[in-house]
């Protein structure tokens, strides 16, 4: 009889992230795209608005170059970027300095990681002639001027933070492997925000391409060693009343490191960083929606306590299996049933979004070779457990490196 309940629990658990997930994908099946701002051309963007640019850069020396000189040429002004090198020991503070831009250097063996360096450029500029935006852009990543632009317009008009549409390029030679984490990344920062932001709901920050009026990101504790700090930034800014917006018109690409060990490292810091929040910030939220009697609130506590999709999917498996086990030695099928039809409404929501969104990604057939990807995420999820990354670590993209 305990292990009927215990199975009929779990199903019920697990059971909730797969239809939050699975809803959110239906909803943007169906979504068309409109400009956030409200209109055809920018109208005020980076010419009548007081902005900057803010890129925390920790031994970034193969990258800082090309991200600034992309600014440059797409016209960003000089005096509206500032370069954080945070704990550098190499060569990124001098070769931006080279460019022209305005470079801050901090040096912190105690207080390491991003959100130390946002609070520190964040307080260099509380001493300038305050800007009415703050960017924050990550220094291995690029973004053009109309993106730009339409990201300042929607920060003004909305008077809330607002998250850019931050996507990995789609290199079709790379490894399907690499492909099929593209694809993720697209339903992780595309798909599912896209139903977020139409239900009014706030979206998660995903560390880039983020606009801030100023008021907002200066009252906000950003100074901490969250290993996914945008994920609390954006949680703190709810709880201060200024949830994040979706801006899917402002566009901000990167690329996955190609060096394997590379790639494990920023997995890892991903998925564990999702995983602490979940545990530290979902219960908290939960708490405040109560007090504060706020839906929204309590929503976001479970959107945000969606695990990783791949771990998701995993557990579930598990779970239909054992749960179909026990059901062909006993009566009680219903764990079984419920868990079996809500992973198979998720699937089929899946493939349709893959369908709508990911076919540029992936084949039929390589999308179907998908379980082999969420296999190789097994030992992050086990390292969870008994080796867990609680610190900030750089990923490395040192071309001496590449695989």
């Amino acid at each position: 009889m305990a292990i009927d309940y215990f199975l009929i629990i779990c199903a019920a658990i697990l059971s909730v992230p797969l239809w939050v997930v699975a809803c959110e994908l239906v909803i943007s099946l169906f979504h068309k795209k409109t400009l956030i701002s409200g209109v055809e051309e920018p109208t005020m963007g980076t010419s009548r608005v007081r902005y900057k640019i803010l890129i925390p850069a920790h031994n970034e020396s193969q990258m800082i170059e090309g991200t600034l000189t992309v600014l440059l040429d797409e016209g960003v002004l000089l005096e509206n970027i500032i370069v954080v090198a945070d704990n550098c020991t190499d060569l990124t503070a001098s070769i931006a300095k080279k460019t022209g831009v305005k470079v801050i250097e901090r040096a912190d063996d105690l207080q390491r990681g991003k959100g130390f360096a946002l609070d520190y450029g964040i307080n260099y500029l509380k001493t300038l002639d305050e800007p009415e935006v703050l960017i924050v852009l990550d220094a291995d990543c690029t973004i053009d001027i109309d993106s730009l632009n339409i990201l300042i317009d929607a920060c003004i008009k909305f008077q809330m933070p607002q998250q850019a549409l931050y996507l990995m390029e789609n290199d079709k030679n790379s490894s399907l492997k690499q492909r099929v984490a593209g694809f993720a990344w697209l339903v992780k920062n595309k798909v599912r925000p896209i139903a977020v932001n139409k239900m009014r709901l706030p979206v998660t920050l995903t560390g880039t391409g983020m606009a801030f009026p100023w008021q907002v990101i200066s009252n906000v504790r950003i100074a901490n060693g969250n290993i996914v700090e945008d994920m609390q930034l954006g949680i703190d800014c709810t709880l201060n009343g200024f949830p994040p917006m979706f801006c899917e018109d402002a566009v901000v690409y990167s690329s996955f490191p190609e060096h394997l060990d590379a790639v494990k490292t920023q997995r890892t810091r991903w998925e564990h960083g999702h995983l602490l929040t979940i545990i530290e910030q979902v219960p908290r939220l939960f708490k405040q929606a109560v007090l504060r009697k706020n839906w929204r609130l309590f929503l976001l506590a479970i959107d945000i306590g969606v695990p990783p999709v791949a771990l998701l999917i995993l557990l579930t498996v598990c779970f239909i299996v054992v749960s179909g086990l026990h059901a062909l030695f006993s009566s009680q099928e219903g764990a079984f049933y419920f868990l079996l039809i809500s992973f198979l409404f998720f699937s089929v929501t899946l493939v349709l979004t893959w369908y709508k969104f990911g076919r540029d990604y992936l084949s039929f057939k390589e999308l179907i070779s998908t379980p082999i990807y969420i296999l190789s995420k097994l030992s992050v999820y086990i390292s969870f457990l008994f080796k867990r990354q609680t610190a900030w670590v750089r990923t490395s993209r040192d071309k001496k490196n590449d695989a």
